[in-house]
């Protein structure tokens, strides 16, 4: 940790290259304690905002855009669909199945007027 800001400190900087991501900017951040960590996936341009502070539980999420042309409700339907699986991933109820495996405290999917997010939360940082 970081005697002047209390954040973390990162073990990235700014322009390396880590599993296929650009590390873009590493920043540290008082005010809540953290060290931002902006990157890149350099083959399909994902981004990755990864904050870092000394707290036990663990969040993942990943939001896509998707923006709405009317008011049918296409994108709350899609969150739904990605959730009842596949050919090749037979899986009814993604949640539950989660819910089974994983130690996970919060889990949910949420639709807004111009993205969707799955978000993922657990204190055993292998789930």
């Amino acid at each position: 940790m970081e005697k002047s800001t209390g954040c973390p400190t990162s073990k990235f900087q700014g322009g390396e290259i880590f599993h296929g991501f650009r590390i873009a900017r590493v920043e540290a951040i008082p005010e809540i304690r953290v060290t931002a960590c902006e990157a890149e996936h350099l083959k399909t341009g994902a981004k990755v905002l990864h904050l870092h502070c000394d707290d036990r539980e663990n969040l993942f999420s990943v939001g896509f855009r998707t923006p709405s042309r009317d008011s049918t409700g296409a994108a709350h339907i899609l969150e739904h669909t990605v959730l009842a699986g596949s050919e090749k991933y037979p899986v009814k109820d993604a949640f539950n199945e989660l819910s089974r495996g994983s130690l996970q405290t919060f889990i949910n999917a949420f639709t807004y007027p111009d993205k969707t997010v799955y978000p993922v939360a657990s204190q055993v940082r292998a789930d």
